[in-house]
């Protein structure tokens, strides 16, 4: 296994922060976290992929070590997928392979519809398709329910609910049972708490969900559609899908008609596990991609 570094890199108008493994392999592997997380929610699958390949997970504005800039504005989607892009071209690569999780997804799926010429292949984790989402944010009640922690994300001062005894609140409603199943550790569990703490992250993070036109839809609004025009979110890149069939936040409708949107792509169920994919199941989130990037070379 390969030892993990660290990095800080000035990327457009702020610096972000990145681990890395195998920076002397040739192909780059770029991997984007979720909320609340940060580069450690992929510290299982750096050394594995860093044998054959640079694998480099940064942490995305406004977490953790990168910059935070201030304003909603500043966490708008072409601002996310510019980071990234000005990332990759740092690291001295036109194409690369993309594996995300979460909101990370969303910034992925935007990236390949946006650049699909610099995208090798694409893995996503648990993330909805932009589309697809917000049409069952406008329609499905199943999907509405599960998603009114949006709403009050946007809530203002609301981080200061979640920072408050040591970040109780995010912790219990994120990773709690998998502090108490063994599945992340006293370690890990501190690691989280100490991102979350660093000053500005918790506004910066939120910001994410502030700064999104989606929202679930309330009774006034239910029905009325999402108002996207569906052709502009083909993405012409092949795809893996992983996803943890027992999510508490995305229902698996997230998956039907997929292959409306990607024109190669696979799903891969992962029977029993959650939204937290890298933490539940870390052997088979390496597994698969390392045998589909192996596919496709």
């Amino acid at each position: 296994m390969t030892a993990i570094s660290h990095k800080r890199v000035k990327i457009g108008d702020i610096n972000l922060h990145y681990a890395e493994c195998g920076s002397g392999n040739e192909e780059l592997i770029l991997m984007l976290h979720g909320f609340p997380e940060f580069w450690y929610c992929w510290k299982d699958q750096l050394p594995a992929l860093g044998e054959r390949y640079h694998a480099v997970a940064p942490d995305m504005r406004g977490y953790n070590l990168s910059d935070k800039p201030e304003g909603v504005k500043a966490y708008r989607i072409h601002h996310l997928i510019g980071d990234m892009v000005g990332l990759a071209d740092h690291l001295g690569q036109e194409k690369f392979y993309l594996v995300a999780h979460d909101w990370g997804v969303a910034v992925a799926y935007a990236i390949a519809i946006a650049y699909p010429e610099r995208i090798k292949g694409l893995i996503v984790m648990n993330g909805p398709h932009p589309y697809i989402f917000a049409e069952l944010l406008n329609n499905n009640d199943e999907q509405i329910k599960h998603s009114q922690y949006m709403a009050y994300f946007q809530t203002p001062g609301v981080e200061e609910e979640m920072l408050k005894d040591n970040g109780k609140w995010l912790m219990d409603w994120t990773f709690k049972h998998l502090i108490e199943s063994g599945q992340m550790s006293s370690e890990d569990e501190m690691a989280y708490r100490t991102a979350w703490a660093q000053p500005g992250a918790m506004t910066a993070m939120l910001n994410y969900y502030r700064a999104s036109p989606l929202v679930p839809a309330t009774s006034a609004t239910k029905g009325r559609g999402s108002g996207m025009d569906p052709e502009k979110f083909k993405v012409h890149v092949p795809t893996l899908i992983l996803w943890g069939d027992a999510d508490h936040a995305l229902i698996k409708s997230n998956i039907t008609g997929i292959e409306k949107f990607i024109d190669d792509v696979t799903v891969k169920m992962l029977p029993g596990v959650t939204h937290w994919v890298t933490h539940e199941a870390p052997e088979t989130v390496t597994e698969e991609i390392l045998s589909f990037i192996g596919g496709l070379e």
